[in-house]
């Protein structure tokens, strides 16, 4: 996925094709940029580019997964590199299981040190966070696959309806499809033998200020629950601390995380909507997904 990624989105997609097989495609989406690297993209024959007349953000992803023709795909940002045997390494996984729904590689800066994207989940304080575990030399399952960087099974994407753009513009976005993904009791693998190095924040700096980006990740912590979590004890505990949570954050003149609420307010029925859908599917309580994802070690 590119959005005026002049300077990155160059070497992003160069190392794609040294990594990529006989077989595979490589699908850029453009997110309407205009910096020039559009163009410069669609000069190349090694590539399908889907152009889209405005930024999407991370759900134009959901368009290149339309016209992908492969068994497994990439969800890609245009600020990484990956190494040569990226895409072996990757699909080495989905061998683990016919309940692998995702692989996530790891990660590195542009230092070379580890992102955390090993995860583990926990629920605290009424919500769903994660914390990022050290790199282990073997496979391990995984929270989840951070959503920039990671292969998933097309069959399983469509299945479950890939990235909710109830979740727009950005973050979490990703936490959400694999929660989504463990309540179907689905697993999501840690590959250690596949790295991908991350510029980060190339396009989201660009395109909002701090207040705003974190106004998004309250936004979508508060949707993650209303969607997904169905066990009753923990849906009281979340109801019974968002005033006080309100009320902290009014006091502290945090305006991100009121106006992150509000805006999920507005998209209560809308995940209400979708939870009611996607309730006959899931096979897994929230307190056996919590205890599955809180052991990862």
């Amino acid at each position: 996925m590119n959005w005026e990624g002049q300077g990155v989105v160059e070497p992003c997609v160069d190392s794609l094709v040294a990594a990529a097989r006989d077989h595979d495609e490589i699908i850029v989406v453009d997110n309407g940029s205009t910096d020039g690297s559009r163009e410069a993209l669609s000069l190349r024959t090694d590539i399908r580019l889907v152009g889209l007349s405005e930024n999407t953000y991370i759900f134009g992803l959901n368009r290149g997964l339309d016209v992908a023709r492969g068994h497994y795909v990439a969800f890609l940002n245009n600020d990484i590199v990956v190494e040569q045997d990226f895409v072996d390494r990757c699909i080495e996984r989905f061998a683990d299981g016919d309940d692998v729904f995702a692989v996530c590689p790891r990660i590195l800066d542009a230092q070379g040190v580890d992102q955390g994207s090993r995860t583990a989940g926990t629920w605290r304080g009424g919500l769903i966070f994660y914390r990022s575990l050290p790199h282990s030399a073997a496979p391990t399952d995984c929270f989840f696959a951070v959503g920039g960087q990671s292969f998933f099974r097309k069959d399983m994407l469509h299945e479950i309806g890939s990235i909710d753009p109830l979740l727009w513009p950005m973050y979490h976005e990703d936490i959400e499809l694999s929660y989504r993904a463990w309540k179907r009791g689905w697993r999501i693998r840690y590959a250690p033998d596949a790295v991908a190095h991350h510029k980060g924040m190339h396009s989201s700096k660009r395109a909002f200020s701090q207040a705003q980006l974190r106004s998004f990740v309250r936004q979508n912590e508060y949707l993650i629950v209303w969607k997904n979590i169905t066990d009753t004890p923990l849906l009281v505990q979340h109801f019974a601390l968002i005033s006080f949570r309100m009320v902290v954050a009014a006091l502290k003149r945090d305006s991100p995380t009121l106006i992150g609420f509000l805006r999920a307010f507005r998209r209560l029925p809308r995940a209400l909507s979708r939870r009611r859908a996607a309730r006959p599917h899931m096979r897994l309580s929230d307190h056996e997904v919590l205890r599955r994802i809180s052991s990862i070690v």
